[in-house]
């Protein structure tokens, strides 16, 4: 098992955007004196640009405002008794009539229905998920627990319905998001495959080309580190605070292994890499380990404790931002390379063996 490095915090830049009035008229039969907080999201990196309550008098509440897209992600949610109970939905430019109801007071469920096209679109392409699931799942407890297979299925099944609304800034809205779930490179060229089907105005998009950009820089990310190709040179941070330069192991054999102290899987596959390293340090292995995460205490108490003598190496900055862990294609951890002494990779766990099997095979193989 993987996990993929979120992507959510990314750079706050939206001044140069064009400004989209919007007004929402809502409705609701059930939620008359009740205080309702919104919040509209930034369609860039997912922060809320704002957030306000307002109280439905007579069954009504009208909100107006400014968008920085043709459409924006936002949600409605009200606080009972400590808890929040809410609904996402999509607001579009212009005016938005939106029915807002309590379902009842047993299931504390938010329902909303709006006419705009943005979030007719997002009710689309969010009913799939579970008629997928109902159809090809059985619930155990409740929950269901899809197979990898099949949630490629769902992911490829909702972006195909996409495709449908080629003139509308909901489909490039809810693509960019869909490429936040999977971020492999078989994925990332079937979202531009999509992407290229959309409008000419909605390509040209600041969104769209945002998607494009890191879709493509993913895809030749992930080709610069495949098997055979040279190893980028980096340089970076040890925990001692000392700079390093994978250009020190020049003529060497060693690992670069893309972990986090916060990954469970990582830290399962930690013993069985520290039992591979003292087996072959002797024969000049080398390992350089990263953490992926800014928490520079959590990191040193970790190599301490774990007593970790090979090469502890960190950007410090949040997964989402790292930079050299994606110049070697990787969006998820762990992940570990195995780089010769000529400086090719010759083996990459993302490629073939996330479980790492194999590695002591090609370890052999390499120091031999």
């Amino acid at each position: 098992m993987k996990l993929f490095l979120t992507t959510t915090l990314l750079c706050f830049c939206i001044s140069g955007f064009s400004q989209h009035n919007f007004t929402i008229k809502a409705n609701s039969s059930t939620l008359s004196g009740k205080k309702i907080y919104f919040e509209i999201f930034n369609n860039h990196n997912f922060i809320p640009l704002r957030h306000d309550s307002v109280t439905f008098e007579n069954g009504q509440l009208k909100i107006d405002g400014q968008l920085n897209d043709f459409s924006s992600g936002a949600v409605f949610y009200l606080k009972d008794k400590g808890k929040f109970i809410s609904t996402s939905f999509v607001i579009d430019s212009g005016e938005n009539n939106i029915n807002l109801e309590l379902l009842n007071e047993t299931s504390k469920i938010l329902t909303l229905k709006s006419d705009v096209k943005g979030n007719l679109i997002f009710d689309e392409v969010n009913a799939i998920p579970l008629r997928k699931l109902k159809a090809e799942c059985t619930p155990v407890n409740g929950y269901y627990n899809p197979s990898r297979a099949l949630l490629t299925v769902i992911l490829n099944e909702q972006r195909i319905k996409l495709g449908e609304y080629p003139n509308d800034f909901g489909s490039v809205l809810y693509l960019y998001r869909l490429g936040r779930t999977d971020l492999s490179a078989e994925f990332a060229k079937s979202i531009l495959e999509t992407l290229s089907t959309f409008s000419e105005p909605m390509r040209n998009s600041a969104l769209a080309k945002k998607l494009y950009n890191e879709k493509t820089q993913l895809i030749n990310n992930v080709k610069s580190a495949k098997i055979g190709n040279q190893a980028s040179e980096f340089k970076v941070r040890t925990v001692s605070n000392q700079m390093f330069s994978n250009r020190e192991l020049k003529g060497q054999n060693y690992l670069i292994v893309f972990s986090a102290t916060w990954c469970g899987p990582c830290q399962l596959q930690l013993p069985m890499l520290k039992k591979m390293y003292n087996k072959y340090k002797n024969k000049g292995l080398k390992v350089i380990y990263f953490n992926n995460d800014d928490d520079v205490v959590r990191w040193k108490k970790h190599v301490q404790s774990n007593k970790l003598d090979w090469i502890n190496v960190s950007e410090c900055l949040k997964p989402a931002v790292s930079k050299i862990q994606k110049s070697f294609g990787v969006y998820a951890v762990p992940t570990c390379l195995l780089v010769n002494k000529a400086g090719t990779i010759v083996y990459n766990s993302d490629e073939m063996d996330t479980e790492l099997d194999q590695l002591e095979s090609y370890l052999i193989k390499t120091i031999n």
